[in-house]
């Protein structure tokens, strides 16, 4: 029996991106890049950003952040309500 076997990652296994008007929130806990893509790992799951982010968000690695996309470009803040 052959079985066809895909290149792509399904979606279960692969980040989310972020929609206009949605918000990524929480401890942010690990950045890497993947595929040209920086990805951000929180606690609930990951999320992919363009790579020109990567500094940004690695700096904040450790922080409650939230993650805003308005307009087509990423609003990012920490968010520590406390």
């Amino acid at each position: 029996m052959n079985y066809a076997v895909s290149e792509f990652k399904p979606i279960s296994e692969s980040p989310h991106r972020i929609q206009e008007l949605e918000e990524a929130r929480g401890k942010l806990l690990r950045v890497f890049e993947s595929e040209g893509q920086v990805v951000g790992v929180w606690a609930w799951g990951c999320c992919s950003f363009p790579a020109e982010l990567r500094e940004e968000l690695t700096a904040l690695v450790g922080h409650e952040i939230a993650v805003l996309r308005l307009d087509g470009r990423y609003h990012i803040r920490e968010a520590d309500d406390a």
